[in-house]
């Protein structure tokens, strides 16, 4: 059946993974046009057995298709919400790159990470900074792979109740429990808010106390923590809801594009694959006319040609004004290979502009050939040669005289270097 052209445009599957405990649960989840169905299958054990143990855990192999995600537990993770001068998600993920241990206690080479934006506007972005420890990760991928399941995107478990929660108004708070520890996850008009973790029942029952709730939402957690007297709807959710959630991921698009570890690339939604065949196809068959058209006047021009051809003085002044193209051609090419091998003065300055913090300010700028100078002041100086280094249009920066302190503080500086092409 996987053989007949367009049938998984039709009928999907998406598998989630979740980690209860030491056990791993899976959920398969299918989607035949509207109607959805879902497997859940658990593998016991699954942390504590090694990797040779567990190439026979699954019974029964199975084709995990579509795509596969891994929601990691809560407690693993390390969440920092900050507030940075950024509107550019992308520029701002790639510089917590170098500065990601002012956040956490651990550098970028110890941690997978990513971001996920609480709130944005023009001037401020607030987001969450969402890392974990590669060796833990990795020692679960290891095991994974084991069981021959390659994850195409990871997660932590906060996220895989976002499509559980869909449609739901208000404040809701998702409350779960894995070994000893209980996950407490705020979600405001199902946008994820706050997440935190309680040690016992009496830290638990203070959080929810502190916080207005209309709706609470139990997984592997019974309703004993709070005083008889404290008032607010409570629901069980089924045990496998995080597995499940993970698992629509892969069937729709939700408000959430957080991914510690992207293993191979996403595959295309089937429903835009098909209006985009549709629309290719109209789109060739209405070029196909106008191509036929223009094939005739081809053979129209072909005829000309050797009509043109046969006058022999016409063809000489033809042919010695192509000799001329040619060589304005090559000159052109030479103007432009030397142009090349300099970068225009307004891209500098634009680089400059760019780079330079906001603390900083140029009071003068000079260009000579492949170099620059540029003069002024900032809060500090020595950290603007780094800064200007890690631009690809610059090298060999640095101080070209001592600094000097202004009467307000700031320092001044002359700092050189050359302009890469």
């Amino acid at each position: 059946m996987n053989k007949i052209p367009f049938v998984n445009l039709f009928s999907q599957s998406s598998t989630g993974l979740s980690i209860n405990g030491n056990d791993l649960i899976i959920t398969v989840v299918n989607k035949k046009l509207v109607k959805y169905s879902h497997e859940t299958l658990k593998i016991e054990d699954f942390m504590l057995k090694d990797t040779l143990q567990l190439k026979h855990a699954l019974i029964q192999k199975k084709n995990f298709v579509g795509e596969t995600i891994l929601s990691l537990p809560r407690e693993l993770a390390i969440i920092r919400e900050t507030s940075c001068p950024y509107s550019n998600l992308k520029e701002l993920r790639e510089a917590l790159r170098y500065q990601l241990d002012s956040f956490i206690p651990f550098s970028n080479e110890d941690v997978y990470f990513d971001i996920h934006s609480l709130s944005q506007n023009r001037h401020d972005t607030k987001v969450l900074i969402v890392a974990i420890k590669k060796m833990e990760l990795d020692n679960i991928l290891s095991k994974l792979k084991a069981l021959e399941i390659i994850p195409s995107r990871v997660i932590i478990s906060p996220f895989a109740f976002l499509p559980i929660l869909e449609g739901r108004k208000g404040s809701v708070v998702v409350i779960s429990k894995n070994i000893k520890y209980y996950n407490y996850n705020i979600f405001e008009n199902n946008h994820f808010v706050l997440s935190s973790i309680a040690k016992n029942d009496v830290e638990l029952a203070n959080q929810i106390k502190s916080r207005h709730t209309d709706e609470i939402l139990l997984i592997h957690v019974t309703n004993g923590f709070l005083p008889d007297e404290y008032k607010t709807r409570y629901q069980l959710l089924d045990e496998n809801s995080e597995s499940y959630g993970a698992a629509l991921y892969g069937l729709a698009e939700y408000p959430c594009y957080l991914s510690l570890v992207k293993l191979h690339r996403k595959r295309l939604n089937p429903q835009i694959i098909l209006i985009c065949f549709l629309i290719g196809f109209l789109i060739f068959f209405s070029f196909l006319i106008p191509y036929v058209q223009k094939i005739n006047n081809l053979a129209i021009l072909k005829t000309v040609n050797a009509q043109v051809k046969s006058i022999k003085k016409d063809v000489v002044i033809v042919e010695k004004l192509q000799e001329r193209i040619v060589v304005l051609d090559e000159v052109v090419n030479k103007v432009n290979a030397i142009r090349g091998k300099y970068i225009p003065r307004i891209d500098v300055i634009l680089e400059l502009a760019k780079t330079l913090p906001n603390d900083a300010w140029a009071k003068g700028i000079s260009i000579m050939d492949n170099t620059f100078e540029i003069e002024g002041d900032a809060v500090s100086s020595t950290n603007l040669i780094p800064i200007l280094e890690n631009s690809p249009v610059f090298s060999g920066v640095g101080l070209t005289s001592p600094v000097t302190k202004t009467q307000s503080g700031r320092e001044k500086f002359r700092i050189k270097g050359n302009i890469e092409k």
